[in-house]
């Protein structure tokens, strides 16, 4: 999780991020939801949301146990009523030490505490803990090479760990990233319920949507399918997910899985958006679109039975929509 590998953002293009996401359980029609990440990208210059860094050449400086990362530190928040998109968006030194994260202005810390971890920014404290020490809801590791051993995908995560906060109390989910390969078009999603369970859902894939920023799709082929239903006790795991996005007011996902484990169908509708739009050239742009979302329905049958939200509980979540192509 605290690893930072030198030879790995020397290559250019190769990009590092650490990610939190908190769902809170109020208001109960239009949950708050925030998010928080410190990123570092080896590029000399990036463009996002208005902000134009222009990164040192030395992308990483080593000052004894502590890295220097030139990178941005970015949030947005919803508040319940409203979502405030640029909640924080600031080109700063990243300062990685065993066991923290840390910016100083303007002032943020990711910290390891005994049993959890404790972020804060803008004057609020996040309190995450207790994170469970084995099964789906313990710190994962996976690390993905392909097309030869040339790109590489490595995420560090915990799915679902409680939190307090002077905000309120909610689920939170965290992931560390190093990619060394281009960002396609994708979907993703995360939901937690309330019963303790959680859905997760991936699809990285190539479309129409990778020449443009539109989020219509006329046609598209997946790179990757996966999604995972966690029911509490038992994870049910399939290499299978289907994602359509029907668009409206706000926008709706509708997954569909079906594999070994048992046949899903799951349907979640967005009540805010935010988006972070990258750009270096009009041909490697990604607008990243992220959305708060409420799971309206729910099933996963196998030959054990079949779960719905009736079993579950209300679901809360985020589901993520990026198109265009950045690397």
């Amino acid at each position: 999780m605290w690893r930072v590998n030198e030879e790995f953002l020397a290559r250019k293009g190769n990009w590092l991020w650490w990610w939190w996401i908190f769902y809170f359980r109020e208001p109960e029609a239009h949950p708050k939801q925030l998010m928080v990440l410190w990123s570092a990208k080896n590029e000399k210059k990036i463009h996002c949301n208005g902000l134009d860094a222009e990164l040192r050449d030395d992308l990483v400086q080593r000052r004894g146990k502590t890295f220097d990362l030139d990178g941005v530190v970015a949030a947005w928040y919803y508040d319940g009523k409203k979502m405030r998109e640029n909640y924080l968006l600031h080109r700063a030194p990243i300062l990685v030490e065993p066991g923290r994260i840390h910016t100083d202005d303007p002032p943020t810390e990711f910290k390891e505490l005994k049993n959890g971890f404790r972020v804060s920014l803008r004057g609020h404290d996040f309190r995450i803990g207790p994170v469970q020490k084995k099964g789906f809801y313990a710190l994962q590791h996976r690390e993905t090479s392909f097309l030869f051993n040339r790109f590489s995908y490595d995420i560090c995560k915990i799915t679902r760990a409680p939190f307090t906060s002077s905000l309120g109390k909610g689920t939170a989910y965290f992931q560390c990233v190093r990619v060394n390969a281009p960002a396609p078009p994708w979907y993703w999603g995360v939901y937690h319920f309330e019963g303790g369970g959680c859905a997760h859902y991936y699809e990285p894939h190539v479309g129409n949507t990778i020449f443009s920023n539109r989020t219509e799709e006329s046609w598209k082929i997946p790179i990757r399918k996966h999604f995972q239903f966690f029911d509490g006790e038992k994870v049910f795991d399939n290499r299978d997910a289907r994602v359509k996005r029907i668009d409206g007011k706000n926008p709706s996902f509708e997954v569909l899985s079906e594999g070994r484990d048992g046949k899903a169908r799951m349907l979640v509708e967005a009540y805010s958006a935010a988006s972070w739009k990258f750009s270096k050239n009009p041909w490697n742009r990604l607008n990243y679109n992220e959305y708060p979302c409420l799971v309206k329905e729910f099933s996963f049958k196998n030959r054990s039975g079949e779960w719905t939200l009736d079993d579950l509980g209300a679901g809360y979540g985020n589901s993520e929509h990026a198109t265009g192509l950045l690397w």
